[in-house]
């Protein structure tokens, strides 16, 4: 059974953040050590607050589990560039390889959960020390300060996350016009692959599909899957997850 350590919020409502990672990846067969970054009060009405915890505490979570073999590391959001720093010099030392990073900057409801200026360190110091970054059509926008909206101009906002430091970038589609909802994956090595795959109604409502997503690809990648898989049989997943739940 792989481990996975999942670094990130809980949720009250059990609909996103650390609560989504674990039932995704104890769904598929794996198990979980979970790190906390923030608590927050939000459901499907939006988000009420969001406490960070305090940098020294979240250490201390992180030491705690030295001694445990990971077999992959999935990042959510981080609060504040302090936090950023203590997981950024965790994964300098850790050594783990396989590690998704999805960049949340904001709620389903779209509340800001992070500063501008925290969330460019999270691009400073995370992109060039993960596996892979997951952002959204919102997200790539705001770290690569590019306003691409056109579905033909995805692959060249792919190319600037590239540009900005990441090893390799799923850029999601969900949240662009197009007739298929088409997943770009991209890397510094220059390898490129584009998951299609049916819209499903309503499926942007889905709270936690971000989570989800970058939950499914570390349980493939920690299972030694390549990343290409991973990602695949990830999208996968998800779409199964949405079906459900729509």
């Amino acid at each position: 059974m792989p481990t996975v350590l999942v670094i990130g919020v809980t949720d009250s409502s059990g609909g996103a953040g650390v609560s989504a990672d674990i039932e995704t990846i104890s769904y598929l067969g794996g198990s979980c050590l979970p790190i906390i970054t923030a608590v927050t009060a939000q459901g499907n009405n939006g988000l009420f607050h969001s406490h960070a915890i305090p940098p020294s505490v979240l250490a201390n979570q992180l030491d705690s589990i030295d001694e445990r073999k990971i077999d992959a590391v999935k990042i959510g959001m981080i609060p504040n560039h302090e936090s950023i720093e203590v997981i950024a010099s965790y994964l300098e030392k850790n050594g783990t390889k396989s590690i998704v990073l999805d960049p949340v900057i904001k709620s389903s409801s779209g509340y800001s959960l992070i500063s501008d200026s925290a969330a460019k360190s999270l691009r400073d110091l995370l992109f060039p020390n993960v596996s892979l970054v997951t952002p959204n059509l919102f997200e790539a926008k705001f770290f690569t300060e590019e306003n691409y909206t056109n579905h033909n101009q995805y692959a060249t906002l792919a190319d600037q996350l590239i540009k900005s430091g990441a090893n390799a970038v799923l850029l999601k589609g969900g949240h662009v016009e197009s007739p298929q909802c088409e997943d770009i994956f991209l890397s510094s090595n220059g390898e490129k692959s584009t998951f299609a795959h049916e819209r499903i109604p309503n499926g942007t409502e889905v709270r936690g599909t971000g989570c989800r997503l970058a939950s499914s690809i570390s349980y493939y990648l920690a299972m030694k899957e390549p990343m290409s898989n991973a990602i695949s049989l990830g999208v996968s997943y998800l779409q199964g997850y949405i079906s459900l739940n729509t």
